[in-house]
């Protein structure tokens, strides 16, 4: 009985410190988009009080103070914000390094991979409280009902370009370790590239030796929309590849695995149907 004791006391006060932090962590400074957008998602965006300048989502992120950029960072401005912890996409030694001078934490997270989007939403619920648990519950179910919509059919294979430029034969992919590949993967597909390499560049020789049986091109932010279909639709049916197995995406957070991270499974999702 007395253990049992001991250790509620224990939890209520590692709860009570937990409390207590969260309580005075309310000015943070985040840099990355996918960062930014999750902040949001999970109901900590009143919370942030400056962001890094390639933000734009949600649109209230526009009314912040910019501090730069992942290379460039404004400490001064920075500093200027009083801020209470720096929250960081990447490793930044000179943010770390600033916080330790302020004398606040600085947070480091990835976005490589789905599994990395989870553990930041662990990271935000195990700091800041059940927000962030909701929306990774609700991430799950909405990723399993793409999967049931995909059904369970013999798997296609889809190969990612996020880059290519018109008429040239090699092009940059998603690899195997990406948020693209976790979300195909998800839906009961597979995707096309290379064993190695997260963002592979490959030949045209190279795409016909992998045959993928859907490619989606991304052309995030793209307004010329009926050129670039055009351009894709001939440069791969002149390979041999089926026109409607050719797709392109132009919404602007198409390569960012934050807020809108269903948004963009959804869209790879109707490609493939």
């Amino acid at each position: 009985m007395k253990t049992v004791m001991l250790v509620a006391v224990l939890l209520l006060s590692v709860s009570c410190r937990i409390a207590e932090e969260d309580a005075d962590d309310t000015r943070f400074i985040v840099l990355g988009p996918s960062l930014v957008e999750i902040m949001f998602a999970t109901g900590l965006g009143d919370r942030i009080v400056g962001v890094d300048r390639y933000s734009e989502w949600p649109p209230i992120v526009q009314e912040l103070t910019s501090v730069g950029g992942y290379v460039d960072p404004s400490l001064e401005q920075i500093s200027s914000l009083s801020p209470t912890s720096i929250h960081v996409s990447g490793n930044n030694p000179v943010l770390h390094e600033l916080a330790e001078v302020l004398g606040i934490p600085c947070y480091s997270y990835r976005f490589d991979t789905l599994e990395d989007v989870f553990a930041v939403l662990d990271s935000l619920d195990a700091r800041y409280g059940e927000d962030a648990k909701k929306y990774k519950n609700e991430l799950e179910i909405r990723l399993d009902s793409l999967q049931y919509l995909m059904g369970n059919n013999e798997p296609v294979s889809c190969m990612i370009v996020v880059y290519h430029e018109r008429g040239s034969s090699s092009m940059t992919i998603a690899g195997r370790k990406t948020f693209f590949a976790d979300l195909l993967s998800s839906m009961n597909c597979e995707i096309a590239a290379p064993s190695v390499g997260a963002w592979p560049m490959i030949s045209v020789e190279g795409v016909l030796e992998m045959a993928p049986d859907h490619i989606i091109c991304l052309y995030p932010g793209r307004t010329d929309t009926t050129d670039v279909i055009i351009s894709e639709s001939d440069f791969w049916a002149d390979l041999g590849f089926q026109t409607s197995s050719i797709h392109c995406l132009f919404e602007p957070y198409i390569m960012i695995p934050g807020g809108r991270l269903i948004n963009i499974a959804e869209r790879i999702c109707s490609c493939l149907l």
